[in-house]
């Protein structure tokens, strides 16, 4: 007869581990792992899946799930952007603190009520020195900045998203500038952060190499926002991408601390979109600034070489005319000897000869005033195609004057108070935001007209 054995259903089972869990890991531990997997739920929960690797491999030795409730992870998620700078994102290492849960039903599981910022930093940075130092073993860190930007960069690829305000700033900076220069502009639609932020951009930059012969410069933008939102841009793929892109690459995205990895591997990197469109503005300026300058170079190359050639051409009509009258003076003076010692019949000859110098004088002063008058009619018109030139540029220069005024006076800042909106000040400094204001302190609003004085109950 066999013995009896205790068995159990399921639900005892769980039943049991938990009350074992409960009783032997009441207290909170301090647990570092790598982030696999992470959801923001509707309801404000957050889900993670914590992994472990091998050191020497990516095997994954240790999983398991971990939650950050709602009320928790109000307070830690803004703490731990700040601080970082980054998001929670796959792959990233953190230290957090969590207590051991399980349950019936849902298993094995870590509550987490805290997390160290500080390591995720250390983390994060000893990362972006490997992604650097990948990119220089590679041999491909400088590339895209070693790249020979047009004289001319007029055709531009946009990789942003359309509704992006950064996007807005910078086709309004680069159409409406004050040189009136003309741009083609050609948007490739992108997401711009999340995680699907890199993916996105790297597409856009394979449908701009298929047509890379269209383009002389790629802008990289996006608009504000947090810096938790640019940790894509720090990934070693697309910062490859960027490097070894055909054409120069110029990023403003929007941020005003440290630079991403992809800002340093790009041809050129500035903090926002509008500052991009300065820089390809400026660069189409130099060039516009270096024709002039050899216009006006050539302008009075031409002058002086005109100016040398009319003055050769009255030196060869002074020498001319002295030649010719000395050769009839030499002439003649052979000829009254000759006559004195010719017969009657030479007299004829003498006449013949008389009239052929007479017809070659002629000849000769009817040819050398032609030339001159010519070169003198040349050198007129030319006189007055140059005053029209200057004169219509001129023109021109008067027109960019009147615009700059009107820009001017759009840009005053009572007109935009008349608009409707208003200034709001503690102490004379601006304030941005509601955070900023507690009870008991006095607000000054600035209208158009005047202004109120406000105190908060």
């Amino acid at each position: 007869m066999q013995p009896k054995v205790e068995t159990y259903t399921l639900l005892e089972l769980n039943q049991l581990v938990k009350n074992t869990i409960t009783e032997h890991f009441s207290s909170s531990f301090w647990v570092i792992a790598e982030i696999s997997e992470v959801k923001e739920h509707y309801s404000g929960h957050c889900y993670l899946e914590l992994i472990q690797k091998a050191d020497n491999s990516d095997n994954i030795v240790a999983r398991a799930r971990a939650t950050i409730w709602a009320y928790t992870y109000r307070m830690l998620k803004p703490y731990f952007e700040s601080t970082t700078g980054k998001m929670l994102v796959p792959g990233m290492k953190i230290l957090v603190k969590a207590q051991v849960f399980f349950h019936e039903v849902y298993g094995f599981s870590l509550n987490i009520s805290d997390i160290e910022p500080t390591f995720t930093i250390g983390d994060l940075e000893l990362k972006r020195r490997e992604t650097i130092n990948r990119l220089i073993a590679d041999g491909v860190f400088d590339m895209n900045r070693e790249l020979e930007l047009e004289m001319l960069p007029n055709r531009i690829a946009v990789i942003s998203s359309p509704q992006a305000a950064g996007y807005e700033d910078f086709v309004s900076q680069l159409t409406q500038n004050r040189f009136g220069y003309r741009f083609k502009i050609t948007l490739f639609d992108a997401i711009m952060q999340g995680a699907e932020a890199e993916e996105s951009i790297i597409y856009a930059l394979d449908r701009i190499y298929k047509r890379a012969n269209q383009f002389d410069l790629v802008a990289i933008v996006r608009g504000g926002g947090a810096t938790a939102d640019l940790s894509c841009f720090d990934s070693y793929n697309l910062a490859s991408h960027v490097a070894q892109f055909p054409i120069p690459i110029a990023t403003g995205i929007g941020h005003e601390k440290d630079s991403t990895i992809t800002d340093l591997v790009a041809f050129k990197s500035v903090k926002t979109p509008t500052a991009v469109a300065e820089f390809i503005i400026n660069v189409v300026n130099d060039a516009e600034n270096i024709y002039l300058n050899l216009r006006d170079t050539l302008s009075r190359m031409a002058s002086e070489k005109l100016n040398d050639i009319k003055i050769e051409l009255l030196d060869f009509a002074y020498r001319l005319n002295n030649s010719c009258v000395l050769q009839m003076e030499t002439e003649k003076n052979w000829l009254i000897k000759t006559t004195s010692a010719l017969s009657s019949a030479s007299k004829l000859k003498l006449y013949q000869s008389n009239l052929m110098i007479t017809n070659a004088e002629n000849q000769l002063k009817s040819h050398s005033i032609t030339a001159i008058k010519n070169t003198i009619t040349k050198l007129e018109n030319m006189t007055k195609s140059l005053k029209s030139i200057y004169h219509q540029k001129f023109e021109v220069e008067i027109q960019k004057f009147s615009y700059i005024g009107k820009i001017l006076e759009t840009l005053n800042p009572i007109n935009t108070l008349k608009k409707g909106f208003s200034i709001t000040r503690i102490n004379g400094k601006a304030i941005k935001s509601i955070k900023e204001i507690k009870s008991g302190d006095t607000l000054t609003t600035t209208f158009w007209d005047g202004q109120v004085t406000s105190r908060i109950d």
